[in-house]
């Protein structure tokens, strides 16, 4: 048996999205999706809102774990919040980034 043993609640969890290429902050592991057909269960993706992270684009798992994004759209919801919410606060957009 090969592969690194993983506590998905110590390793896991709450963990940091990064974009491997660029950096990018993504967002957190919310949950994981076990492949409970494998001898011994493995995680087969990761859930971060909405969406869900193919195992095969994880890339390194340490105090954060750095993704390949591909076609996901992880920033999804912080888009959502700043037109609806933040953009709605008087002086918000005088506010420098």
């Amino acid at each position: 048996m090969s592969g690194k043993v993983l506590h998905a609640q110590l390793h896991l969890l709450d963990r940091q999205l990064i974009d491997q290429a660029t950096g990018e902050l993504l967002g957190k592991v919310d949950d994981v999706e076990l492949d409970l057909d494998a001898d011994p269960p493995v995680v087969s993706a990761l859930i971060s809102g909405r969406e869900r992270i193919p195992a095969v684009q994880v890339m390194e798992i340490g105090t954060a774990v750095k993704i390949v994004p591909a076609e996901l759209n992880l920033t999804r919801g912080d888009d959502w919040v700043e037109r609806h919410v933040i953009d709605k606060i008087p002086g918000a957009g005088d506010a420098p980034e």
